[in-house]
């Protein structure tokens, strides 16, 4: 008798006289999310001189190969197969599958399709999970995203490795339980030793350490702008000598943001754990991505066979940062403009169409010119104008179009990198990082109650019209600069949707002259 209670001889006796069909729910990830597949069963016992099986369904190289994986598992666990041949279908069978994530519920489907299993015992649940040739269970990536879907579907239990069951478990409704071994999940099926129910871990101790903003010495305009950005969702361009804190400044954007809601987080952890990134638990900040300036198209914005998501969505509701903007490809560069207005990007390859979420906010670091100098109060600029403007038209005005706020900045003096003991206190005490974050999580809580959960970055033209009218001298203001800066359509509009950030700071109820033109002021011409 083997150690999970079946005898070896159950498989060729316990098969009803006809073709019994058998069905197991399993589930492949795609893109960040998941698809359930239903792997289907039967044996067919006629005489062969070896067992042979057929997997059919579109299933990728990994799950053919899993032939041998399975046959190995089963053995180890006293369910043999017999002479015959075994088919394995997954459906449905138009959508290809790829991944280990399926051996679970092929073991478990051909060991009831062989008599060894009771065929209704697995009804009302879903399998996943990477098995051994021993039949030990080994986690695979995407249990929250899984678990979304099966509740989608109204499937209330998941039963698979320990730390997969653990991110399917933080999914309200999902009933997950762990199991190490191919013989513990038969031994829950059969009626014998049940499997216990994994809970979330408790995280009231976990703490989110964001760079402190007050490291970033100087800079009260660009500090300024990093909030109003958070506040808004503004795309945000910091302009800049090497040393002046671009990238210092950028990467204190967490510092500012508002902490992420609840169905924000459970979207960020979707999409690291279909990404293989579980943080071990739900995502307590924001992603921050900084991509180097060599990323391929498909690193970006996301693709390969198969496909899979890029950075864009891998910082989706957070941050995604590109530093030395003008040295990334101009065809990389151009892929941002439809996920920037869409919060998506769709993706479309042989047979398949995948819509990944892409709800970013971008903020980008660049210097001046190609030696970085131009405009430095004390070091001179070495390059001819024509190398200037060849440097700037890297980036498209198109793109530029969709970053609301260009900022200029310039090297921090002495006395603002080292203060002195007398002036060692902050000579601005309202752009503190703490005060900061209080400014923006105010804002925030503004446009919450009077436009709900679009934030102002967001607002189309008829929102613009009701929370953002141009009237008097604002009207006048704005047809000035549209004629002055020839701003485009899309530039007009992103001036009133600052200013109706600017507003919100300050805690007023109504867009006034001074935020139009604080918004200007905060809209550089220089690129």
């Amino acid at each position: 008798m083997p150690r999970n209670g079946f005898p070896a001889t159950a498989g060729a006796a316990g098969r009803s006289e006809g073709v019994q069909t058998v069905r197991v729910l399993g589930a492949c990830l795609v893109g960040t999310g998941a698809e359930l597949v239903t792997v289907e069963g039967r044996f067919d016992g006629r005489e062969r001189e070896a067992t042979d099986i057929v997997i059919t369904g579109l299933p990728d190289p990994v799950i053919r190969e899993s032939r041998g994986r399975l046959t190995c598992a089963l053995e180890a666990n006293g369910m043999h197969l017999p002479r015959g041949r075994l088919f394995l279908n997954l459906v449905p069978a138009a959508r290809r599958k790829s991944g280990e994530i399926l051996d679970l519920p092929l073991v478990l489907g051909a060991g009831a399709a062989a008599g060894h299993l009771e065929a209704r015992a697995l009804r009302g649940s879903l399998f996943l999970g990477e098995v051994g040739i021993d039949g030990a269970l080994h986690a695979v990536p995407g249990g929250l995203a899984v678990a979304l879907a099966a509740r989608e579907r109204g499937i209330a239990s998941l039963i698979a490795p320990p730390a997969t069951a653990m991110e399917a478990a933080w999914v309200p409704g999902i009933e997950a339980f762990g199991a190490e071994h191919l013989e513990d999940v038969l031994a829950h099926l059969s009626g014998g030793e049940r499997l216990q129910r994994v809970s979330p871990r408790d995280e009231e101790d976990a703490r989110v350490f964001d760079p402190d903003l007050d490291d970033v010495r100087g800079q009260d305009v660009a500090k300024h702008a990093l909030a109003i950005a958070a506040a808004g969702g503004h795309g945000l361009l910091l302009i800049g000598p090497p040393g002046a804190g671009k990238s210092l400044l950028a990467r204190r954007m967490g510092a500012v943001l508002p902490r992420p809601t609840l169905e924000e987080r459970l979207e960020i952890t979707r999409v690291l754990s279909a990404a293989g990134r579980w943080p071990g638990g739900l995502a307590r900040s924001r992603p921050f991505r900084a991509p180097h300036h060599t990323i391929s198209y498909a690193g970006l914005v996301g693709g390969g066979s198969p496909p899979a998501a890029g950075e864009i969505t891998l910082a989706h509701c957070g941050v995604l940062f590109l530093d030395e903007l003008p040295e990334f490809r101009r065809e990389v560069l151009e892929a941002l403009r439809q996920p920037l207005e869409q919060g998506s990007v769709l993706i479309s390859r042989a047979g398949r169409q995948l819509d990944l979420p892409a709800r970013f906010q971008l903020v980008a670091a660049m210097n001046p010119c190609p030696c970085g100098y131009q405009g430095h109060p004390r070091v001179p600029c070495r390059c001819p104008p024509s190398i200037v403007l060849r440097y700037r038209r890297r980036i498209s005005g198109p793109l530029l179009d969709r970053i609301e706020l260009r900022v200029e900045m310039l090297p921090p003096t002495f006395d603002e990198l080292v203060p002195s003991r007398r002036g060692a206190r902050r000579a601005s005490p309202g752009l503190g990082g703490v005060e900061l974050r209080e400014q923006v999580e105010r804002a925030r809580a503004r446009q919450v109650a009077r436009q709900g959960a679009r934030k102002n970055a967001e607002l189309d033209g008829s929102e613009l019209d009701r929370w953002a009218p141009l009237e008097g001298q604002g009207r006048e203001l704005c047809a000035r600069a549209a004629r002055m800066r020839s701003l485009s359509a899309r530039a007009l509009q992103a001036l009133r949707r600052v200013a109706r950030t600017l507003a919100d700071l300050e805690g007023e109820e109504h867009v006034q002259p001074k935020h139009l033109a604080q918004s200007l002021a905060l809209r550089s011409p220089a690129v």
